[in-house]
């Protein structure tokens, strides 16, 4: 064989290069199959809504991974589900890509009150904000200060001061009026007094008229 080719040179050169390029032809066709599976694309799941244990099974599934990085309290949300997620459902990623989840508390978390008892509106509103609370309603209440809160309500009941109720409530806040209320009603009742008063001058005046007319008449 050895002596085959080293009389037929060109051969032995034909099929080196043969060799070769079936070589490089499977090597190219190797690295393509692995750059295409390295880029390939999956298609992100809609778990929100469903129990964490459903969200993971259905992401492992799709060749994905996933990681909790936090857990809120949502009121008509089932405990333990899944709220919200990151990328959103139906974003394409690549394989092994972790999916951020948010999960409903399974109790809502509490936090006392804050005293904000005299305090403006504007210092309670920013000390209830800080604390995670929400003002729904702001009443104002006869006071003879103006826009001191008076009192705090969560549900229509009052709350006292360091009291834990669910984070994120939505609270009403009672202010004093400075006695707004009080000058509105003497405004009315004088304006009541006024147009009586207005009544009884006319209505004697009506009578001097006709007094008049009967003397006349005589």
């Amino acid at each position: 064989m050895i002596e085959f080719f080293k009389k037929h040179y060109i051969l032995k050169h034909f099929l080196l290069l043969v060799i070769i390029v079936v070589l490089l032809f499977t090597g190219l066709i190797f690295w393509l199959d692995n750059y295409t599976r390295h880029d390939e694309q999956k298609l992100v799941p809609d778990v929100i809504g469903m129990t964490e244990e459903n969200a993971a099974t259905l992401i492992l599934g799709r060749e994905l991974n996933y990681d909790i990085v936090d857990s809120v309290f949502r009121t008509g949300a089932m405990p333990g589900a899944v709220v919200d997620q990151d990328p959103k459902a139906g974003s394409f990623v690549k394989k092994d890509r972790k999916i951020y989840l948010i999960v409903n508390a399974k109790s809502a978390q509490m936090t006392a009150l804050p005293d904000v008892v005299d305090l403006s509106l504007r210092q309670a509103g920013a000390l209830l904000t800080g604390a995670d609370f929400k003002i729904k309603e702001v009443v104002y209440k006869p006071s003879d200060y103006r826009d001191l809160v008076l009192e705090v309500l969560y549900n229509g009941k009052k709350v006292k001061v360091g009291e834990k109720i669910p984070t994120f409530s939505e609270l009403v806040l009672h202010i004093g009026d400075g006695g707004i209320q009080e000058v509105k009603d003497s405004i009315v009742s004088d304006s009541i007094a006024v147009e009586e008063e207005i009544i009884i001058e006319d209505d004697v005046v009506g009578g001097e008229d006709d007094l008049l007319e009967e003397d006349l008449l005589f």
